[in-house]
């Protein structure tokens, strides 16, 4: 196909869309890196919890202890005897903590001559006879024998307070002043050499900085506020035992002030267990700082369905990502994102619907098998296109699932469709239902179609060449409306699903696409600009919470096309707006049939979108916001309708391979087995 997209302006798009989704790789920018001890996982609780945070310089304000020291740095595994130094005088000692589930008192080290240890002193008393010159006993004395034996601690974070009593009692004190902490604690985790100058290293914890450790399961609860404590040697040491269930969470806070009042701004964040180590991922969405639904850290989301959506990435996101890194030769990028991926499948092969882009799972096992189709395509495409065959385990146990997710039984009305995945949520309170679904969506037979002709170039293996012909068979069979000329939204127990969506009908459109099926794929190309072409639409600013724009606007009106139709009342109430994503499906249907000017048409309305003001270069998602459930449409760059962008202008064939548009790949498929697995 001559690609009909080589002018300046066309190109000039496609450039800004691979910037926006380069940019989105690194969306929310935090300062500060904080890090576990370990990875504690979800059913962690009652004991000691540990880390650190990167990004101090040591030069922040600091709450300080003059008064004891240590030589050395023991850390949480440490086991042994410990010792310090102290600049205090007269009756006083050094109390040792062992830091677990509870404080535990290990030793009071009196401090004698500036130092003390752990170390006991123990007197023996022993019973003497006395002898005269003849060996005859004529009475007894008292001897006593001296010795010292070291106290050793145990694994776990080690506190040493400065304590004043008589006897052998004594207790932790506060020093009068107000820069002092009570009982004076010191803690460390890491190694420091002290010079013998000083006698040793008091540590400090910073004055306006703190580490918020919270545990999340259907929102975030606060576990504790921890100091970090500046141990030396460029490190930074937070810990607690006040630990819940739930998926770990640690937060930088840094305590300003602002607008006549003290506020918190988050400046790090991480998981415990947390695979952002392993490779960045593209937020899906460009989130105005002044939006209802902006929250950088997830703090102001409690309770909300749309949780820290600002650093959220969708598994349909990561897939476009794929392709459109592997067609601008960014392979790097590619590797980065899918060493991340090999960390986020799940044991059966499956991703998440979405991740959070720093932390990795942390909702509920939600899967759906269109968001999966996309990312193994992207999988594919990227081992397709250069070789690298490094990837190959990940895409077998992904393409596996997929398999496994057809229907076999003849007799089932479902026959040779993909079932949809696991979990749903009630729509009146959001709350999870941990459920295999048994609906065939025809949205994910399209999306998965890619997936398995991907795996049978990628791995040679006709099972999946044959799952995807069977689909693609049963697709027009049991989903095709011919009397509307479009396809049904899905199927379930034998009965289609008539509600009328934009996407099942370009979408399956393009895929059907063949010698014996073209009349259908024109038919669908005609229903969806009757049905959905949406004219004179502009860009709707508003201060309502659920119409919410501010940031993008122009003085121009858009023609394009909306998401769903109220022909039937499964979407009574539909949005009447420009969704661009759905435009440019749209437009990659009108390519395939040779209708250049009818694609080239809405691909130049998407630009203008593209180049609304307040726009960074990203293509905004809808002309309208629509953010209450069943809807979530808002008006922000979005790196899905950016990529479709990109993708229409430099790279079209990739968008749902098709069997007669195959002779590239095809190329690549000798030697093709019949493996069984």
């Amino acid at each position: 196909m001559t690609n009909i997209f080589d002018g300046s302006k066309y190109q000039e798009a496609a450039a800004k869309c691979v910037a926006f989704i380069k940019r989105q790789m690194n969306v929310n920018n935090f300062t500060h890196k904080i890090t576990f001890g370990q990875e504690y996982s979800d059913y962690y609780s009652g004991d000691v919890l540990w880390g650190k945070v990167e990004g101090f310089t040591g030069e922040e304000d600091q709450v300080g202890n003059c008064n004891i020291s240590v030589p050395q740095y023991y850390d949480y595994d440490y086991k042994g005897k410990v010792n310090g130094g102290a600049s205090v005088s007269g009756d006083y000692a050094v109390n040792v903590y062992v830091i677990r589930d509870n404080e535990y008192k290990v030793i009071t080290c009196p401090i004698n001559g500036g130092s003390w240890q752990s170390m006991m002193t123990y007197k023996e008393t022993y019973v003497v006879p006395d002898y005269d010159e003849e060996g005859k006993q004529i009475g007894e004395h008292i001897e006593e024998v001296t010795y010292d034996l070291d106290v050793e601690v145990g694994e776990g974070i080690k506190e040493f307070r400065l304590a004043t009593g008589v006897s052998s009692h004594w207790e932790d004190i506060s020093v009068p002043g107000a820069q002092y902490e009570k009982a004076e604690r010191l803690v460390y985790e890491a190694t420091n050499e002290i010079s013998p100058e000083n006698g040793g290293t008091p540590y400090r914890y910073l004055s306006y900085y703190t580490v918020r450790l919270y545990s999340y399961s259907d929102t975030e609860y606060l576990n504790d506020t921890c100091k970090i404590w500046n141990v030396g040697g460029g490190n930074f040491v937070w810990y607690t035992n006040k630990v819940a269930e739930g998926h770990k969470i640690g937060k930088v806070m840094q305590q300003i002030w602002r607008e006549g009042k003290t506020q918190y701004d988050t400046i790090g964040i991480a998981g415990a267990i947390s695979n952002i180590e392993n490779g960045r991922l593209p937020a899906s969405f460009l989130i105005p700082k002044d939006d209802p639904q902006y929250d950088k850290d997830g703090s102001t989301a409690q309770w909300v369905y749309g949780y820290c959506l600002n650093a959220r990435t969708w598994a349909y996101d990561v897939g476009l990502a794929l392709l459109v890194f592997t067609t601008s030769g960014d392979y790097d990028i590619c590797r980065e994102i899918l060493n991340r991926m090999k960390y986020e499948q799940n044991s059966d092969g499956s991703f998440n619907f979405s991740y959070d882009i720093y932390i990795g799972q942390l909702f509920e096992g939600y899967v759906r098998t269109g968001a999966m189709g996309w990312l193994i395509w992207g999988m594919c495409y990227y081992t397709l296109e250069t070789g690298d065959r490094s990837y190959i385990d990940m895409i077998k146990k992904g393409g596996d699932w997929m398999v496994s997710r057809q229907v076999t039984d003849a007799k089932d009305p479902r026959y040779g469709l993909m079932t949809g995945g696991i979990g749903s949520y009630n729509m009146s309170d959001y709350s999870y239902i941990d459920v295999d679904i048994e609906w065939c969506s025809v949205e994910h037979q399209c999306s998965g179609l890619q997936a398995l002709e991907g795996c049978a170039l990628v791995l040679k293996n006709k099972k999946y060449k044959e799952c995807a012909e069977l689909v693609r068979d049963q697709l027009f069979l049991k989903c095709y409306d011919k009397e509307n000329g479009r396809f049904y939204q899905g199927i379930n127990g034998g009965t289609p699903d008539s509600a009328w969506a934009l996407d099942c009908t370009t979408w399956a459109g393009n895929l059907i696409f063949s010698v014996i099926n073209k009349e259908c794929s024109i038919s669908c190309l005609e229903t969806a600009k009757e049905v959905y072409l949406t004219k004179n639409k502009s860009i709707v600013q508003s201060t309502n919470k659920n119409y919410y724009n501010t940031a993008y606007s122009s003085s121009q009106t858009f023609s394009g096309f909306k998401p769903y139709s109220d022909r039937t009342p499964d979407y009574a109430g539909a949005p009447d707006i420009v969704w661009t994503e759905g435009t440019l499906g749209y437009a990659s249907l009108a390519l395939v049939l040779g209708e250049e000017a009818e694609a080239k048409k809405y691909v130049d309305e998407c630009i203008a979108l593209q180049n609304c003001e307040g726009s960074t270069g990203g293509v905004i998602y809808t002309t309208a916001t629509f953010g209450m459930l069943p809807w979530e449409f808002h008006v922000w760059e979005s790196v899905v309708s950016s990529s479709w962008l990109y993708l229409i202008i430099k790279n079209p064939d990739v968008l749902f391979p098709r069997t007669l548009r195959q002779v590239y790949y095809m190329a690549k498929i000798t030697n093709i087995k019949d493996e069984r697995s």
